[in-house]
């Protein structure tokens, strides 16, 4: 059985909406999933639209950062209804919500034309608006090729329409999904370039070893996992975003047996 643990819907940034994404992960052949969408929860609200035939572990991805660097903590096992990650969830949409409206009139400063119908028609799915929503608006109206390249001209840290914003420490996020019941997991650490060994040194419950952004690095990861007694994880990081691997569910998935403590978490507590 394969499993991809890292999922994404259009309650963030995804394309495809929690119902279908289940159905594709059907499709796909996948035995267990986890709809892991950047901090918030909202899918779960959702959950009479997910495909009967999958197992789906609850989970979310929050956002920090150390030092410069994006640092990105899964949380599994989580109550969605969980007051207190509600609430942070909750506020974490206003502040996203307000940034990138100023992200889009920056854009617009600079000469981009991005109509207020298409903000419209991403508010109304009932998530939130971030970069790879303005990224994706950018594309279709042709000023780019590709959302990597609104990233690399407009959107990156620093970039001419970036805005920054506020986040909790690593220790905070991982205060909160423990305390919505859940392992706080640190996600793609293959993305991390200069403060790996220091994220590392944070409390914890697991490392996401299998990740598209790991490859050539499985090895290394898994021993540090091992040598804390961390839980392994793994998953595509899916969005269905055109051009960005992987394009299509099933594309990269995870032998069940390399994430098995994980995946019987929840029969052992």
């Amino acid at each position: 059985m394969n499993v991809d643990l890292h999922m994404h819907t259009t309650c963030s940034d995804g394309v495809y909406t929690p119902a279908v994404l289940t159905k594709m992960a059907v499709q796909a052949g996948l035995g267990v999933m986890a709809i892991s969408d950047h901090d918030t929860v909202a899918a779960y609200g959702q959950a009479d639209t997910f495909a009967p035939a999958i197992r789906i572990i609850p989970a979310i991805e929050i956002s920090s950062d150390y030092e410069g660097e994006d640092v990105h903590v899964l949380g599994y096992y989580i109550d969605p209804q969980n007051e207190e990650l509600q609430a942070y969830c909750a506020q974490f949409k206003q502040r996203r919500q307000k940034r990138a409206m100023e992200m889009l009139q920056r854009c617009r400063n600079l000469g981009y034309r991005i109509d207020e119908e298409q903000v419209a028609a991403v508010l109304a799915k009932g998530g939130t608006i971030g970069r790879p929503h303005i990224a994706r608006m950018l594309v279709e109206k042709g000023y780019f090729p590709s959302v990597a390249a609104v990233f690399d001209s407009l959107l990156q840290r620093g970039g001419p329409a970036y805005v920054p914003y506020h986040r909790r420490s690593i220790c905070d996020c991982i205060s909160l999904i423990h305390s919505a019941g859940g392992l706080a997991v640190l996600a793609h650490p293959g993305l991390l370039k200069r403060t790996l060994n220091a994220v590392l040194a944070h409390p914890f419950d697991g490392l996401e070893v299998y990740h598209p952004k790991n490859r050539g690095r499985y090895e290394e990861f898994l021993q540090i996992a091992m040598a804390r007694n961390w839980y392994v994880s793994g998953g595509s990081d899916f969005h269905g975003v055109a051009g960005r691997f992987p394009e299509q569910v099933g594309l990269f998935t995870v032998p069940a047996a390399r994430v098995q403590r994980l995946l019987d978490y929840d029969k052992d507590r």
